[in-house]
């Protein structure tokens, strides 16, 4: 029987194990979390098989996704390489930054293991296992960064087949900057304006309840996990900042039109803008 041992029940961990019982239901799934609350609606929802903390039960699994946060990640996979790991085992994960994880593969890949580092590119500002769904990331790309050429790539294709995603093969270090202008820097952005604004209405906080449906979209994902997204700045940190330098110098460019009141060059930029925001949609 083919076992699947999952580390992290959150939001992404649980949407994977929903894909992975609807498409194999006879897979024997095994979770391990933190929290035993978790563990315990896991096995209640039979979302599970079997339950433990750490890498309990990973030494006898065909496959092993980590899906905890980027930190976890790392001393995870440093765990597995102490390991005696079951012949042919795939490993994976769904951390959002790719060059650090891959590093910290490095002795499982050298001893002959095949790890695939993962990231579906979609989510949710909602977390815990309850926000799970199966159709969370349907339609959404997923990066695969392969280590060990094609090995493993179908059978993990075929184990997360349920998802309906678009699978996009791609080198780590590409792959990180392509987050950190499409995710990341966007994120610093939400957060800047909600703290920013809230700054402006201290004062009168009922205020803030005038936003429409702009600023509430623009900042939504401001409410996504501070842990999570602390640890990503941390590991994705230098590209991050490189692309924030180019995001700055172009809101300087357009605060510089607005004082001048440029109008020729706002239509402009707001008409390329437009445009290029449209192409998103087709």
């Amino acid at each position: 029987m083919t076992t699947v041992f999952v580390k992290g029940l959150g939001l992404i961990g649980s949407t994977l194990i929903r894909a992975i019982r609807q498409k194999h239901p006879q897979y024997r799934i095994v979770g391990s979390d933190i929290s035993t609350a978790t563990l315990d609606f896991a096995i209640e929802q039979g979302l599970i098989d079997d339950a433990g903390t750490n890498l309990y039960q990973a030494d006898q699994a065909d496959f092993i996704i980590l899906a905890g946060p980027v930190s976890a990640i790392v001393k995870d996979l440093h765990d597995l390489a102490r390991l005696e790991l079951k012949p042919g085992v795939i490993i994976t994960d769904v951390g959002s930054t790719k060059q650090t994880i891959i590093d910290a593969a490095q002795p499982l890949i050298e001893r002959g293991d095949v790890f695939i580092g993962g990231h579906p590119m979609a989510g949710s500002h909602e977390s815990g296992i309850q926000a799970g769904r199966v159709n969370l990331f349907k339609d959404a790309y997923y990066f695969l960064i392969p280590t060990s050429g094609s090995k493993g790539v179908s059978e993990l294709k075929d184990l997360l087949k349920g998802l309906n995603v678009n699978w996009y093969l791609i080198h780590a270090r590409q792959h990180d900057k392509i987050v950190a202008q499409l995710s990341h820097v966007p994120h610093v952005i939400a957060t800047a304006l909600m703290t920013q604004s809230a700054a402006t209405f201290k004062d009168h906080r009922e205020l803030l309840k005038l936003a429409a449906g702009g600023f509430k979209s623009t900042t939504r994902i401001a409410k996504s996990d501070p842990t999570m997204w602390s640890a990503i700045m941390h590991n994705n940190r230098e590209l991050i900042v490189q692309q924030l330098d180019e995001y700055l110098n172009e809101l300087q460019s357009l605060r510089q039109a607005i004082a001048a009141d440029d109008q020729e060059k706002l239509f402009a930029v707001f008409s390329k803008a437009k445009a290029d925001r449209e192409e998103l949609d087709h």
